[in-house]
């Protein structure tokens, strides 16, 4: 299978190009079409289209490719719209409907022009005139740190923004506008700032709660009960009377949200601050935060069990707000003002600021098919990048997908695209979510392909994944390169006979705990899934592959993880193994748990719900039974023992870690119950004893004849893992320049520190 390399990419670098200076994306090769036709920003829509005299706007490219094929004139090999340097500002999503559908031997293709920069764009440009010096009663409440005169304020109704209602009491997926300068989305005002680690011993980015008062309010400081017995008041601690700034400013109608995971660590919720006791140093929310006050892993507080004492780790911040902008780069929107304050990072009138507010995708795709887009940069939408619905063979190679608040690329009900060789990041959700493509109960493939893509800090609003793939089968990811999410890498639900191979991946779950640099949810019937050569580094506080809450089926072999909580964790589903992987300084080696008691994963819930809603004892569900159990040597058939009571299917059955190298890790986990396998595995105490060629740099080929006796191939498959040149990326980010040589939560982000300094 490792043959899908070579005909994805057309060059296989050297070791020396995989440690190449910067990245960069190319345009692509050249494809030979019978109609070229040409748009540019000095254009004229009145002109012939030809490269002398181009168009000015791409929506008149696509009403005359319309009307060649209303007109059964689309021309041998298909046509290319070749889109010159500038930027395209769109005053709607631009769409693609039936009428733009291609076919294979005719596509349709819209690209930059050579060696020049394209951007469409749906943002609105603010004219630098129009900001002023902020008004009497806003410099009131400017940080006091902080010189008000360098505060800028921005009137917001005069623009017609539509994305400006206040927030709700509580929400988690964000609903605001967005303040790009200079393409580099500006930070929204939060205290700590995400850089600032309080005392040395919080999160960055965060502070603590100090013990639950209810199920509404918490302790900033002295008073409660935390597990931790840290009372310490971390919200005046720089002195800079911050609880009676923010209670002076509720007093006069100005909201307050904090941010924060008031209950699991992997969800967090905003909410409004209805009251601040700074008598009794307390705080009150506004709506119950999700199931009540305190970590669910503490005490329950009162007889009721209706809210825990918490155990003082509950991290939350405070997000736009005026009174905690107090860093260059940084604004804060007042919906009792209707003004966006600001503190600009260079003179206004040499930077291009425009706010993103249409909800809208920049690219839209309805039941389209054959249409290319190469090399362009999408951006300045508070919906979706590019959103594909019920369309195929469609490609989306080499370009930028940048400053949008919802997904990078979203597709719904697709089969057959390629996305290849993308930038993706600053996206509000997830960089790439794929959902409901191709057809599991008939088992049909989905045949996407999503290969080669850079992404990184995606999910700023809703803390999302890198890639979120839900209710599909066949699909392939490799060499995509992924770091500095606030979740986890790849996560995944209900999905069959994918295939994730030779991505690498650092620096995830930098904010949401429990996660996985690759994480599989969906119960019983998610089998088929190979996840293989892959590295996964530098993961902070993440597992490295990790197969939750019965997931079953999921194969891991000839994967590279370092610096994980667990490489491994199996959740109490069956049939998941772990062999031949390196395992290098993880806190463990791997667990196996049978959590399927406690939880009740019998066939009458959803577990089983979920293996008979595919009709395993007919076809073609029956005979793909059959065909797992001979591929992966399973012991039991598929799905008579699933659906037996007398089996255990509460057990973690049929799961093995199984001839895996550990490097200066702690060994394996085993359950007390269900039929699972750990055995021969290699251990070496230290890394020095690993003989890897250059571990402070991450190059960990090796001559060790234990490690090569289990990963044989090791030193060939290693230069494969992560980024390659292939037409669209013509040169690859090395991995000291994309941060991944340590963990994030040992220094700041430099993609932040840039942000402030742009």
């Amino acid at each position: 299978m490792r043959l899908f390399i070579v005909f994805i990419f057309w060059n296989i670098i050297s070791e020396s190009n995989v440690m190449a200076v910067v990245s960069d994306l190319g345009w692509g090769p050249t494809i030979n079409t019978g109609l070229n036709l040409y748009v540019a920003t000095n254009g004229n829509d009145n002109s012939d289209g030809s490269l002398k005299t181009p168009w000015q706007s791409i929506t008149k490219a696509q009403s005359f490719i319309r009307s060649l094929k209303a007109g059964n004139r689309l021309p041998e090999k298909g046509v290319t719209v070749w889109i010159r340097g500038g930027r395209y500002q769109l005053l709607s999503t631009l769409s693609f409907t039936t009428d733009d559908k291609g076919t294979a031997d005719k596509p349709i293709i819209y690209r930059a022009f050579k060696n020049e920069d394209v951007s469409l764009f749906i943002g609105k440009i603010i004219d630098p005139s129009l900001w002023k010096p902020l008004n009497s009663k806003a410099r009131k409440r400017v940080h006091p740190k902080v010189n008000a005169a360098n505060l800028r304020e921005l009137d917001i109704p005069s623009f017609g923004i539509k994305n400006a209602d206040e927030f709700p009491d509580k929400f988690i997926n964000w609903s605001l506008f967005d303040l790009v300068v200079d393409d580099f989305r500006q930070p929204i005002s939060q205290w700590p700032n995400p850089n600032e680690n309080l005392r040395g011993v919080n999160e960055s980015g965060f502070t603590t709660c100090n013990g639950s008062k209810d199920m509404v309010s918490f302790y900033y400081a002295g008073g409660g009960k935390p597990v931790d017995k840290d009372q310490t008041n971390e919200v005046d601690l720089d002195n800079s009377n911050r609880i009676d700034r923010w209670k002076k400013s509720m007093g006069s109608g100005h909201d307050l949200w904090l941010k924060g995971f008031w209950r699991i660590p992997w969800a967090a919720t905003t909410v409004k601050v209805s009251e601040i006791n700074s008598r009794e140093n307390w705080i009150r929310l506004a709506a119950n935060a999700d199931n009540g006050m305190g970590s669910k892993y503490s005490p329950s507080a009162d007889n009721a069990k209706t809210y825990r004492v918490g155990d003082g780790k509950e991290k939350w911040c405070v997000v736009n707000y005026l009174d905690e902008i107090d860093l260059p780069g940084e604004w804060a929107y007042d919906f009792k003002d209707k003004k966006l304050y600001y503190w600009p990072i260079k003179n206004q009138d040499k930077v291009t600021t425009y706010i993103a507010d249409k909800t809208e995708a920049v690219v839209t795709l309805k039941g389209v098919s054959n249409v290319q887009f190469i090399a362009l940069t999408v951006e300045g939408s508070q919906g979706n990048g590019f959103d594909l619905t019920n369309s195929s063979d469609i490609s989306i190679s080499g370009c930028t997908i940048r400053n949008v608040g919802a997904n990078g690329i979203n597709e719904n009900m697709g089969s057959n695209n390629t996305f290849q060789s993308n930038n993706i990041c600053e996206t509000g959700s997830v960089g790439i979510n794929i959902l409901n493509t191709g057809n599991r109960p008939k088992l049909i493939p989905a045949n996407d392909k999503v290969i080669n893509n850079h992404i990184h800090h995606t999910g700023k609003m809703t803390y999302g994944y890198a890639v979120f793939v839900k209710n599909s089968i066949g699909i392939t990811f490799a060499n995509n390169l992924i770091h500095d999410i606030p979740a986890g890498g790849f996560s995944t639900m209900l999905i069959n006979n994918c295939i994730f191979e030779y991505n690498e991946i650092h620096n995830v779950a930098l904010k949401v705990s429990d996660m996985g640099a690759y994480y599989g949810y969906g119960g019983w019937s998610c089998y088929g899934n190979e996840i293989r050569y892959n590295f996964v580094h530098h993961l902070n506080r993440a597992n490295g592959l990790y197969s939750d809450d019965g997931t079953s089926g999921k194969n891991f072999h000839h994967n590279i993880i370092q610096n994980a909580v667990k490489p491994f964790l199996f959740g109490g589903g069956h049939h998941n193994i772990g062999r031949n992987n390196l395992i290098i300084d993880c806190a463990s080696s791997g667990s196996i748990d049978d959590r399927g008691i406690a939880r009740f994963y019998f066939i009458s819930n959803n577990f089983g719900k979920g293996v008979k809603e595919m009709k395993p004892d007919m076809e073609p569900w029956k005979s793909y039974g059959i065909e797992l159990v001979k591929t992966y040597h399973y012991p039991d058939s598929l799905w008579k023992a699933t659906l037996d009571t007398l089996w255990h299917p509460e057990w973690p059955n049929g799961c093995k870690l199984i001839d895996n190298v550990e490097v200066n890790s702690k060994g394996f986990s085993k359950p007390k119950n269900g039929r699972v396998t750990i055995a021969d595995n290699i251990s070496l105490m230290n890394v020095s004893d690993a003989g890897f060629k250059d571990y402070q740099n991450m190059d960990l080929r090796t001559t060790n004849t234990l490690i090569l006796s289990k990963f044989t191939d090791l030193n060939s498959s290693f230069p494969l893992m992560g980024l390659q040149v292939d037409p669209y990326r013509t040169r690859i980010i090395s991995r000291a320049e994309s941060g991944g040589l340590h963990n994030r939560s040992e220094q700041g982000d430099p993609w932040y520190e840039d942000s402030l300094n742009r």
